[in-house]
């Protein structure tokens, strides 16, 4: 894996949604996808939070748990986001009602308190306003209702991780830091907006909030998930940096334990022309067809022309063009052998199984190679860093976890709820 591939967020930039793992969801025929809003300002944010940081933070415990009180039941369909919504009570498990139906969820309704602060259930449905409301109206309410749930346990852990991680860094900040750095995202924000302008085609952003309404989201919506995003990042960019001395020794006993992912063995593109054995054209009638085959090879016919007009193969429509192929990777070995024999250009032998006859060209060839050590010290010690940082990333969501006081309405169920609080590592 490379050290880009490992590199945790490091700046404030939010990965898409799109972008993390298992984001599509596909329920009774109908896809879900969703992708977060690019942020914008974001080292303003950066060179604002390091001047208000103080060196000496004030940290209070973790708030008191909040009671809650689910709100009744969205019996309209779905209701437009309503994030600011006053609701009391405790959090209620999700379960079936007596009549063993599974009731709808409206966006008012608390779905996790994480150290005090509430994540609604519009909060987790914002990014799918739409197609939601599509959802809606082509599945049974019990369907619905499933698909709610569904989207909640996949996607609740992600914001119980920023909504923890933008709390902790609040808890570090006096609150006039607080407002100041609020002030920041509100500038950062609107630039974001002007962003959002373009794309959407609208003139202002009265008009652009009108049409996210109708969308089922609001500007206020995207503003508040935001600022959550950008304060977690930040926390996170702050709290897991390392300082890391590498030397000429490091580099090389790293890339002597991690050889095998410098190691690269031979391998080809290559052409196939395949000619069947089968009940409709034996084996008689497949060597007259082979001979055909070998006679416009012969006569200087483009091997890719010969493979569409006689080939049987599965690639025969391309040409018979197979992509690269590693050496030994094929269950053929007799295949493999007259594969892995040839030269960039050169074309095999017939190759004859019970099932078929082949001919083979090889087009490209690469030799088994290790990158050499020189080549790759900038690159390992950068990837060095980066798994440094994961570790240390990873040591920070586990501490937050410990602390943390989290409630959510899967708490019933042993299983889901031990997912809703496995944020110790970054999808």
């Amino acid at each position: 894996m490379t050290a880009e591939q490992n590199r945790q967020p490091e700046d404030c930039r939010p990965r898409p949604f799109s972008q993390r793992r298992g984001w599509v969801l596909t329920i009774s025929g109908l896809v879900l996808s969703g992708s977060l809003l690019a942020s914008s300002g974001c080292q303003q944010i950066k060179e604002h939070f390091t001047r208000v940081r103080p060196n000496n933070p004030v940290v209070g415990p973790a708030p008191p748990r909040l009671s809650l009180e689910a709100a009744a039941a969205d019996t309209q369909g779905y209701a437009a986001l309503t994030a600011n919504a006053a609701v009391s009570g405790d959090i209620l498990p999700v379960s079936r009602t007596e009549a063993g139906e599974l009731p709808i969820l409206p966006d008012s309704m608390p779905v996790a308190v994480v150290n005090g602060n509430t994540i609604l259930a519009g909060d987790v449905f914002a990014p799918y306003a739409r197609q939601m409301v599509k959802m809606r109206q082509q599945l049974t309410p019990e369907q619905f209702a499933q698909a709610q749930r569904e989207l909640l346990k996949r996607d609740m852990p992600s914001h119980i991780q920023r909504t923890l991680l933008s709390h902790a860094l609040k808890s570090t900040l006096k609150q006039e830091q607080i407002e100041k750095l609020d002030s920041v995202l509100d500038e950062a924000f609107a630039e974001h907006v002007q962003n959002l302008l373009e794309k959407t085609g609208t003139s202002s952003s009265q008009e652009l909030d009108k049409k996210l309404q109708s969308e089922g989201t609001s500007l206020a919506d995207i503003r508040q998930t935001f600022g959550i995003q950008q304060l977690a990042m930040q926390y996170l960019a702050t709290e897991s940096q390392v300082n890391v001395q590498l030397g000429r020794v490091d580099l090389l006993n790293y890339y002597q334990e991690h050889i095998d992912q410098y190691t690269f063995p031979t391998r080809v593109k290559w052409q196939e022309i395949r000619v069947s054995i089968t009940p409709q054209q034996d084996r008689a009638a497949a060597i007259k067809k082979l001979n055909e085959v070998v006679q416009a090879l012969q006569e200087g016919s483009e091997f890719s022309e010969v493979a569409r007009e006689f080939s049987d193969g599965p690639t025969a429509v391309q040409g018979g063009n197979w992509d690269w192929t590693k050496e030994d990777s094929l269950a053929d070995q007799k295949l493999n052998e007259e594969l892995f024999s040839l030269d960039a250009g050169a074309i095999s032998r017939i190759i004859e199984t019970p099932q078929h006859f082949r001919i083979i060209r090889v087009t490209e060839r690469e030799d088994a190679r290790v990158t050499p050590f020189e080549e790759l010290q900038l690159e390992l010690r950068k990837e060095i860093i980066a798994r440094k940082r994961q570790e240390k990333t990873a040591e920070v969501l586990e501490k937050l976890k410990q602390t943390a006081t989290i409630m959510t309405i899967f708490d019933d169920d042993p299983e889901v709820a031990e997912t809703m609080r496995n944020i110790n590592k970054l999808d």
